[in-house]
């Protein structure tokens, strides 16, 4: 006969209501969860399709037909969706891993400053993973996203114009970032950068005090372009600072590649011969440009003057050499990873770094005529 005392049942039973109230805690936890991050089964739901086909289009995009892709995208960016294991990793410890986000790799605008970066980062144990967004803010919401995914520590942006859902990834989850190649005038938004403006206005106050009063300017593309617009800004205010009214400089934006900025300086001759001098708001247009000026048959400084914006390496090689206003490129690279690098709770660290932009006068340019 076994005898079963009413203290070990009620134990007993107690033991069982416990693990029920755990089991129910628990699934309440994963309902919260499962609302706070998004899941695929939800994505699929929203778009009408597959979980399977949810699953290519965030691993293998280009076997999903584009309107189906464009549609599971734009709810993947509503919903700011990021798969769980990464967000464990993320939440677990931290990846040594940097994330670099450029405009373009296409020519050497953005190299100084990526090489900047792993000088700091490589000795410190830290990696960096770097991608392009060809100037497209849509895109760059993708990037980041990416970027999470991976288990980044903290990501390095170029400029302050981005989507307001990039930031807010960011944020949501966690993730340093500190942009470059600018200021923020918000204070919550690191960044080591300089002023555009002050490098356009740099290059117009020299050309001023050359005698230069006929002036052209080969811009980036301005839309959606803080580094651009800042730089034509501070070249058409300084002008006028200058006497030299702004409506008389012909302006030309274009995107920064060498067939560009040649075209660019035919389109400004075309409209007035008599322009005696150009700023670019990139070497890469201002050799464009000195190609365009040799094919109208103008000798460079001679007949027109010639400035451009970076200081490549390709600048001083050039003949003639090209005058330019020089970007710290290299020690933003080192800023940001001395960000990065740095305890976030370190009095020490420094959420914003303004560096100096600086004029390299070359042969490029010379006096007006008339005042040689």
């Amino acid at each position: 006969m076994v005898t079963i005392s009413y203290k070990w049942c009620h134990a007993q039973r107690s033991r069982a209501r416990e693990e029920e109230i755990g089991s129910m805690a628990v699934e309440k936890i994963a309902r919260v969860e499962q609302r706070q991050s998004p899941t695929v089964v939800e994505i699929a739901k929203r778009a009408g399709c597959s979980i399977a086909t949810v699953s290519r289009v965030l691993n293998r995009p280009e076997t999903v037909a584009i309107g189906l892709r464009e549609r599971i995208l734009r709810i993947v960016d509503e919903l700011g969706y990021v798969p769980n294991g990464s967000a464990r990793a993320l939440r677990s410890s931290r990846s040594r891993l940097i994330g670099l986000i450029v405009p373009t790799l296409d020519s050497a605008i953005f190299t100084r400053m990526l090489e900047g970066l792993e000088s700091r980062l490589a000795p410190a144990g830290a990696s960096l993973v770097y991608s392009a967004t060809g100037y497209d803010l849509d895109r760059e919401i993708r990037v980041v996203r990416n970027l999470i995914e991976k288990g980044v520590d903290g990501i390095v942006l170029v400029g302050t114009c981005h989507r307001k859902e990039t930031l807010k990834l960011l944020r949501e989850h966690k993730v340093r970032f500190a942009v470059t190649y600018a200021l923020s005038e918000d204070a919550s938004i690191p960044s080591m950068g300089f002023d555009n403006r002050s490098g356009g206005a740099l290059a117009a106050n020299y050309l001023a005090d050359l005698g230069h009063k006929n002036l052209a300017v080969i811009a980036g593309v301005t839309r959606e372009n803080d580094r651009a617009s800042g730089r034509l800004e501070g070249f058409l205010a300084m002008a006028e600072r200058r006497g030299i009214d702004r409506s008389s400089i012909i302006v030309v934006e274009s995107p920064y590649e060498f067939s560009r900025g040649r075209a660019a300086a035919k389109i400004i001759l075309n409209q007035n011969r008599d322009v005696s001098a150009i700023f670019c708001g990139s070497d890469v247009l201002a050799v464009g440009a000195l190609r365009g000026c040799r094919d109208a048959g103008l000798r460079v400084p001679q007949d027109i003057s010639m400035i451009g914006f970076d200081n490549l390496d390709i600048a001083e090689y050039l003949t003639p050499g090209l005058t330019t206003v020089d970007v710290p490129a290299r020690v933003m690279g080192e800023q940001a990873a001395n960000y990065f690098l740095a305890d976030q709770n370190s009095l020490d660290i420094h959420s914003r770094v303004e560096l100096e932009t600086r004029l390299i006068v070359r042969e490029s340019t010379a006096p007006a005529r008339g005042r040689q």
